[in-house]
């Protein structure tokens, strides 16, 4: 039995793989090895789910041997034959150190000191200082909707409770109801908008030119067997419009937010810079 068949054998059978031959440098069972590199068990071990059948196992574990291997006589290739000049890398690493630094730092920073409440007025204040930047690619819509079975005996009822889904004196929740009770499918949350393109994904609703649709419909049934649909569209925008405050807040919040981050990192530099100059900590020559 080879030495990878006895690390199968001990994870699967016996549970003693630590127990196996000692290498050089760290006890351990030993895989392979390439001169004087050797390749352990304890390396791979983490990579062998505790379910895994001993035939995946085996597999698993020739694979990860066969490529250690493979890196490992590429590695030594590479360090024979390329000139010490290309195998310095103490620069590339302490500039690579200092980035991960500043990166941790930074981050750490912002996560403790910056403030994420974004007040309404804050939103609305950049939103209509910043028009331009939010004009539509799309149209959009507030709308409710309904799938019904075709022979459903609510059918009737549903025509007239979407046909009044604008009249003030129908109550949201009246719809809702009855939407839940009768509906395969519904909508009826018409504060929120969606892009129009998203309905028509859900809805099998053909339409030639979204705009000029949404300009001559605001109630629509049709049939599309074995289903009913009953759609109302309280409100549109169609694409080069200016988008709405409401389809717009999230992206606002990250606008702002993003603002804010950079913002705290300029001014957390500049203290620093400050404090090392009061102190006399650097000197420029």
């Amino acid at each position: 039995m080879n030495t990878i068949n006895k690390i199968v054998f001990f994870v699967f059978l016996l549970g003693l793989a630590s127990c196996a031959n000692k290498g050089p440098e760290k006890d351990g069972v030993i895989l392979a090895r390439v001169k004087e590199h050797y390749f352990y068990f304890s390396d791979i071990k983490e990579h062998i789910s505790p379910g895994i059948s001993s035939t995946d196992s085996l597999q698993l574990v020739q694979s990860l041997v066969n490529s250690w291997v493979r890196n490992e006589i590429l590695l030594l290739h590479a360090e024979s034959n390329l000139p010490d000049s290309l195998k310095d890398f103490t620069k590339q690493m302490a500039e690579y150190r200092n980035s991960l630094l500043l990166f941790q730092f930074k981050k750490r920073y912002i996560e403790q000191e910056l403030d994420t409440v974004i007040s309404e007025y804050e939103m609305a204040k950049y939103y209509s200082e910043h028009l331009s930047d939010f004009e539509l690619k799309e149209s959009i819509v507030q709308f409710s909707f309904i799938q019904m079975k075709e022979n459903s005996p609510e059918l009737l009822r549903a025509r007239s409770l979407f046909q009044q889904v604008g009249d003030v004196d129908l109550q949201k929740t009246k719809l809702e109801s009855f939407c839940v009770q009768n509906g395969v499918d519904y909508f009826t949350d018409d504060e929120k908008w969606i892009p129009f393109n998203d309905v028509l994904s859900k809805i099998p609703l053909t339409t030639y030119n979204n705009a000029v649709f949404l300009k001559n419909n605001k109630f629509i049934e049709f049939k599309n067997a074995p289903f009913v649909y009953f759609i109302y569209i309280k409100d549109y925008k169609v694409a080069e419009e200016i988008s709405p405050l409401e389809f717009e807040r999230e992206k606002i919040k990250r606008i702002i937010l993003n603002k804010r981050k950079l913002l705290l990192i300029e001014n957390m530099e500049s203290a620093l810079f400050e404090r090392a100059f009061q102190q006399k900590n650097f000197e420029i020559y």
